[in-house]
């Protein structure tokens, strides 16, 4: 008998799993097969795709390290190298975790896990059956087509099958400009391939969580790093060639790619593990009920993470996986809060945002002031030769802070300050008030604090 079996040994059910030991509980992971754990974002999602980005961003400095009297005669992209670097993290961090398990005896059962009733999970193919007081369903989501375009990892690929690439394209056709389009097509866009991006909507990062502004910045970047951008657009036909696909985009426009590469579209892994029969309820798109402590209408089982809402995201699964277990064991301090989770894009530009834009404050009644800070006259930024971008804090006029975003160096990282500070409900004067190390770029947080304060400098007195 078991405190808690996590169906899933993803973001969210591995964290879950490690917490729940922490607090004392006997807990067993199943999970489909030893080279899926770790889920989807270790797997096919944010771990690769950070590797590649973080290669792709060296070779953009390359071209800055002149300006630091260095100069690199010549070098060679090796895609071989590549993918045995990436895989090879990969698998360090799947083991390193497996050895955890076993090293504090949290069983991995391997297979399908499915409900047989409130209190019992069936491992399949076994068998087996696991008799807990909770479950707690962490079974993320998978790829889906869009329309015609069914991947076939060949002429179209989805996000899980580019990893089986053995060389660069020389051009490429991206389907969507959201966080997972912008960000392959920058990573291609520098290891040398030519970049062709549509996206439906008037802007990139389409999402109203989203500022325009940060859209307008990376577009312009791409733009700028040769990425070929079609907006309000969508891929009307497709032919597979001898070699390759021709495309033909609904403004007209007709090219050869090697590939597609959708960069729209998942769903939730719910189907499949008898959660009808237990009467498990679920939206419209297939997403799992749940409450503000993540439990669905079946008090003892809970849920977290991609089956919670189409906010696919490994850290809100890990969250998630807290307040859940927080929960079951009778603690309520800890809630659910998509306004709270941070939104991190890594593309040619680091975009973080955090909370409600300017518009979506105003839309919902504040009375809104913004600070902005920028990065231009930041000296960290200056030396580091990344001084582009802005800090944007968002408060109401009591000075609480509603939204924070960042587009710039190291974005992800600084947006932290300030959700811990939302979610403490610490007002913006805390941030004027604060000590910061200099140079650092988080003074750019400090500055865009003291601006909603005191108001913005100005060169020049306005009459």
């Amino acid at each position: 008998m078991y405190d808690l079996v996590i169906i899933g040994a993803g973001s969210g059910g591995y964290e879950g799993a490690l917490y729940a030991h922490k607090r004392g509980m006997k807990v067993a992971l199943v999970e489909l097969s030893p080279e899926t754990l770790g889920g989807n974002c270790l797997n096919k999602g944010c771990i690769p795709s950070k590797y590649m980005r973080y290669g792709a961003y060296m070779l953009e400095r390359l071209g800055k390290l002149p300006e630091y009297g260095i100069h690199i005669k010549d070098y060679e992209l090796d895609m071989k190298t590549l993918k045995e670097g990436r895989d090879r993290v990969v698998t360090t961090i799947r083991e390193n975790f497996k050895r955890l398990a076993e090293h504090i005896k949290i069983p991995i059962f391997y297979g399908r896990g499915v409900l047989k009733d409130p209190n019992s999970v069936i491992v399949e193919p076994s068998g087996l059956e696991l008799e807990t007081r909770y479950i707690l369903i962490a079974t993320g989501s998978s790829t889906m087509p869009l329309g015609s375009l069914v991947p076939d990892g060949k002429h179209v690929y989805d996000t899980d099958q580019v990893w089986s690439l053995t060389q660069f394209p020389k051009k490429i056709l991206i389907v969507g400009g959201g966080a997972v389009g912008v960000e392959f097509a920058y990573i291609f866009r520098m290891y040398g391939s030519e970049v062709l991006l549509v996206e439906l909507k008037e802007r990139l990062l389409p999402s109203s969580d989203i500022p325009e502004e940060s859209s307008r910045y990376l577009a312009r970047k791409l733009k700028k790093l040769g990425i070929d951008i079609r907006l309000k657009t969508t891929l009307q036909n497709w032919q597979i060639q001898e070699k390759g696909v021709k495309v033909a985009l609904s403004d007209g426009h007709e090219d050869a790619v090697d590939f597609i590469l959708l960069g729209v579209g998942r769903k939730p892994n719910t189907e499949g593990i008898n959660l009808e029969a237990l009467g498990i309820e679920k939206d419209g798109k297939g997403f799992l009920r749940v409450n503000a402590f993540c439990q669905t209408n079946i008090p003892n089982i809970y849920a977290c993470g991609d089956v919670t809402s189409s906010l696919m995201l490994a850290h809100k699964s890990m969250y998630e996986a807290r307040v859940a277990i927080d929960h079951m064991l009778g603690e309520e301090k800890m809630k659910r809060d998509e306004k709270l989770m941070p939104k991190i894009i890594y593309s040619a530009h680091e975009i973080a945002s955090v909370g409600l834009t300017e518009d979506q404050a105003e839309e919902e009644g504040y009375e809104v002031r913004v600070g902005v800070s920028s990065f231009v006259f930041n000296p960290k930024a200056m030396d580091d030769g990344e001084n582009e971008g802005f800090v944007r804090l968002v408060v109401d006029k009591e000075d609480q802070i509603l939204g924070c975003h960042i587009l710039g160096p190291n974005a992800g990282e600084l947006l932290h300050q300030v959700v811990h500070l939302m979610k403490a409900n610490i007002k913006v004067d805390f941030l004027s008030k604060s000590i910061y190390s200099h140079p650092s770029l988080s003074e750019a947080i400090a500055y865009a604090g003291m601006e909603v304060q005191f108001g913005p400098l100005t060169w020049a007195k306005r009459h």
